[in-house]
Parts: C-alpha cells; sequence; structure tokens
C-alpha cells in the first residue's frame, strides 16, 4: 500500500523527511479535497437554519460526531464536545469543575510527573482557586507509571481527580489505564456524588491505536484533531452523559444556553452547553474526514502494522548509537513510535538545526512536559516520531544526518 501518495505535502515537498507528528499529523488528499468540497458546497452556520445548506452543514457536524462516538466507543454521540484542541478541553474540565464545587479546600488531584503542560497547568489554576493539592507518580527505571504508588495514593479520601495522559509525547510509553481503572472503580463518582473522577490525555493514543473508553472506564477523554490528520482548531472531550450532565459550563451563550431571562438563564442540554457560539464547522468536517480516510485504509490495523514494522526498525537504529541518551523504554509492545534522546555534549537545538538544514523535520526542547526534563536532570531532548506516510528510507536518512550532525557538532 503507498499511502505516501496519499499526502500532497510529499509530493509538493519530495526531498521533506518529516519526523514531527507527534507535534501535528500532515493531511490526506482525501481530507483536503473533502474540506474544499463543504467549504463550496454545503457551508453554512448550524442549528437554527431551515434551509438547505444549513441542514446539510449540521448534518455533516453531527456525522462527525457520530463517526467519533463509533471510533472510541461512546454510548452517543451527545457525549462528543467539541472544542478548540486538548488543552482548551482540559481547562474546560478544570474550570467546569471548579463552577461545578466537584474540589474543595485539601482535596488532592492526582497527576503523573510525565504529562503535558495542558494537562498540568489548569490543574495548577483550579488548585489556586480552591485551595486542592496537586500530587505527582513518579516513573519506574523503565519510564513506566508506578502503580503501586498510585494505589497508595488513593487510599487517602481527599483524592478527588485522577488525570493521566494515555501515551507520554516524550517517551512514547502507553500507560496501562484499564489497571488505573480497576483501581479506581471502587472509588468512583456515581451522578454527583463526590467519588474520584477519572480523566485521561488521549492526544498521543488516539492517532496511533483504537481506545474504547467502556474498557478504560473514564468520566472524561480528550484529544485533538490536528494529530489525528484532521484540521487544526478542532479538538474533542468526550464525556460520560452523567458525568457531563452534572457538570456546570464553563461560559455560555448562544446554542449553549435553553433560555434568559433578565436575571437567568437556564444552559441548554448536552453537548450543546458546553459549545457556546458558532462551532468550527471546518473542523468538524476535516475531523470527519480524517476518520472515513482512516476507515478507508483497513481502520487500524493498518496504522498499528506500519507502526510496528516502522518502529522496531527505528530501534534498532538507536540501540547501535550508544552515544545517545535514550529517555524511553525499548520494549516495543508497550509503546508507540516517538523517540526521545539526546547526547552529553551537544545540545538539542543544535542537533534539530543541522537536521533542519537536511529538511528533515523533528522537534527539539521540553516537549511541554518540563517536570519530567527536571526530574531526569535534561535542558531538553531530541525528539523523532513517526506516522503512517513514513518509510525505512526515512528513518535511514535521519539516521545518516545524525551521525553526520554528531560528527560535526562534537568537540
Amino acid at each position: 500500500m503507498n499511502i505516501q501518495k496519499d499526502f500532497p505535502i510529499l509530493s509538493h515537498h519530495p526531498d521533506l523527511v518529516f519526523l514531527d507528528s507527534t507535534s501535528s499529523t500532515q493531511k490526506p488528499s482525501y481530507v483536503i479535497d473533502g474540506l474544499k468540497q463543504y467549504l463550496e458546497n454545503d457551508y453554512a452556520n448550524i442549528h437554527r437554519g431551515s434551509y438547505d445548506l444549513a441542514e446539510n452543514s449540521e448534518k455533516l457536524y453531527i456525522d462527525s460526531k457520530k463517526k467519533l462516538a463509533e471510533l472510541i466507543g461512546a454510548d452517543s454521540w451527545r457525549e462528543i464536545v467539541y472544542t478548540m484542541n486538548s488543552t482548551y478541553a482540559a481547562n474546560l474540565l478544570a474550570s467546569s469543575a471548579r463552577r461545578s464545587n466537584i474540589l474543595k479546600k485539601w482535596d488532592i488531584i492526582v497527576l503523573s510527573i510525565v504529562e503535558h503542560h495542558a494537562n498540568i497547568v489548569p490543574w495548577q489554576i483550579l488548585a489556586e482557586e480552591t485551595g486542592a493539592i496537586l500530587e505527582y507518580i513518579w516513573l519506574s527505571d523503565d519510564y513506566k507509571l508506578n502503580i503501586n504508588e498510585l494505589e497508595e495514593k488513593l487510599k487517602n479520601s481527599h483524592v478527588k481527580i485522577v488525570s493521566l495522559t494515555h501515551v507520554s509525547n516524550v517517551t512514547g510509553e502507553i500507560f496501562p489505564l484499564e489497571e488505573v481503572r480497576k483501581l479506581i472503580a471502587p472509588l468512583s463518582s456515581k451522578g454527583e456524588g463526590q467519588g474520584v473522577r477519572f480523566f485521561i490525555d488521549a492526544s498521543q493514543s488516539v492517532p496511533h491505536f483504537k481506545i474504547d473508553v467502556q474498557k478504560l472506564w473514564c468520566d472524561a477523554l480528550f484529544f485533538t484533531g490536528h494529530k489525528l490528520m484532521a484540521d487544526s482548531g478542532i479538538g474533542v472531550l468526550y464525556g460520560k452523559k452523567e458525568f457531563l450532565e452534572c457538570l456546570d459550563p464553563w461560559i455560555s451563550w448562544w446554542w449553549a444556553i435553553s433560555w434568559v431571562h433578565t436575571d437567568t438563564f437556564k444552559s441548554a442540554p448536552i453537548p450543546d452547553k458546553f459549545e457556546p457560539g458558532t462551532p468550527n464547522l471546518s473542523g468538524a468536517v476535516s475531523m470527519l474526514k480524517a476518520l472515513e480516510y482512516i476507515e478507508h485504509i483497513w481502520w487500524y490495523e493498518t496504522i498499528e502494522s506500519i507502526e510496528k514494522e516502522l518502529m522496531e526498525y527505528a530501534l534498532e537504529g538507536f540501540v547501535k548509537r550508544p552515544e545517545l541518551k535514550l529517555q524511553w523504554s525499548k520494549k516495543p509492545d508497550t509503546r508507540v513510535w516517538v523517540f526521545s534522546f539526546s547526547h552529553d555534549t551537544i545540545h538539542a537545538l543544535d542537533i534539530a538545526d543541522s537536521l533542519a538544514d537536511k529538511n528533515i523535520c523533528i522537534r527539539a526542547w521540553q516537549h511541554c512536559a518540563e517536570p519530567f526534563m527536571i526530574e531526569h536532570s535534561l535542558t531538553g531532548t531530541c525528539r523523532m516520531s513517526l506516522y503512517i506516510y513514513n518509510t525505512k528510507a526515512d528513518i535511514d536518512i535521519f539516521f545518516q544526518a545524525l551521525d553526520e550532525a554528531i560528527e560535526k557538532l562534537s568537540w
């Protein structure tokens, strides 16, 4: 299967070696053409128009949510809330939790030390506003989540929120969240109860493998479209129906409200109460087209098959270079194809700049995971990440250029 031909940017830039898909993925022509067709033929604002364009546009908007619900195993498309991105979704959760009085002073929010800043800072703000306390789970020597430490923390009845990444954007390690679920389930909240809420940042898992929110048994889960071949500016917040219904929205107007009087208002039913103003219609269509494209290439079976082969090939290359310090487990069965590495005497940015001169795109610095970097005494790392449009030839070119960069920059 020649997937590369589906991505126009690769033909427009034939020398491009794009190895920064953890940051954002390139877009297939199916998404680009589908978005163009929508804007040319069906675009109109939704919710209140009775004319054909508005009804067609709304159908596509809802169809995209139905496809997402199918993707993650949600009970209904009404459990899907569109946001701007993962960061906005996490802030929506945290701010709505404050407004809903889910936390009080001395309550505890549990995170892992490797979380992306998007799953740290909103909870830091919430802790400042409520007097709640943040506690962190550390990682084991092979970068796995310390389940025993989490189990100990959950013995404290003040723990009210556990919010964890599914896959680290630095180490690529897949956290065993079904094990986490087993620990939290007996303590979970029901309806408006005050048990433990479980949230998941799935930004780095959804692009790589199929997830099932029924198995993860989380209260809420969020991810972003631009890492899944959709356009930027569209994110997803899934929430259990009973959780979303008891959560008061952070902001509200237009379709997010049922009625307004001079002194009060009533929020709309879910998911509308969390989507104030005109939504990102083009983004929703791009999400629909991205999921249809994944279906077209035989759903996640193709993604995982390509990933396994390329990951094993890249792992061999890294293992052959002992001068590199690797920030990830070498076990391919517990990780995705994200490779963070550093060199003792060469700054990560210098390596990235040297590769960029040869049209090889990687990411360098702290990857919005500064607490993890501080824990490991790192100023930053290089991060090479792969996706379905990459090939073994890309990996070969990368390693050749990396060797040349190290030789040139070493002192």
